[in-house]
């Protein structure tokens, strides 16, 4: 399969419980709806199996579990949010653009918490 750069629009949040073991997961969706990526978040400090790439092309990149919560801040919260696979490096990315310093983004906030 050819690389990927592409905005990611949905995601998929999943608890998977396999014998021995429990995964996170979150699948990944391009605009148009196709799933470009599965990240699996496992406990443990064991080194982290590279990215690969299944037949179908979707990537499959491992994660710590403590990574999650500020992988789906990400997603929720920064706007765009873009994947990145480069299948000859063998890296997978998930990462903002540029942003501006001093966004003020609590300011925002706490005007439409207050009205």
């Amino acid at each position: 399969m050819p690389d990927i750069n592409t905005q990611i629009v949905h995601y998929q949040y999943e608890f998977r419980a396999l014998p021995g073991e429990n995964l996170a997961l979150l699948t990944l969706f391009n605009p148009k709806g196709k799933a470009v990526a599965m990240l699996v978040f496992v406990d443990g400090s064991n080194p982290l199996p590279e990215p690969r790439e299944t037949p179908g092309g979707l990537v499959i990149q491992s994660y710590y579990r403590r990574d999650l919560a500020g992988i789906i801040d990400m997603l929720r919260n920064e706007k765009p949010v873009h994947f990145t696979w480069a299948s000859a490096a063998r890296l997978a990315r998930v990462t903002t653009e540029q942003e501006p310093v001093g966004e003020e983004e609590f300011r925002g906030f706490w005007a439409r918490v207050l009205g």
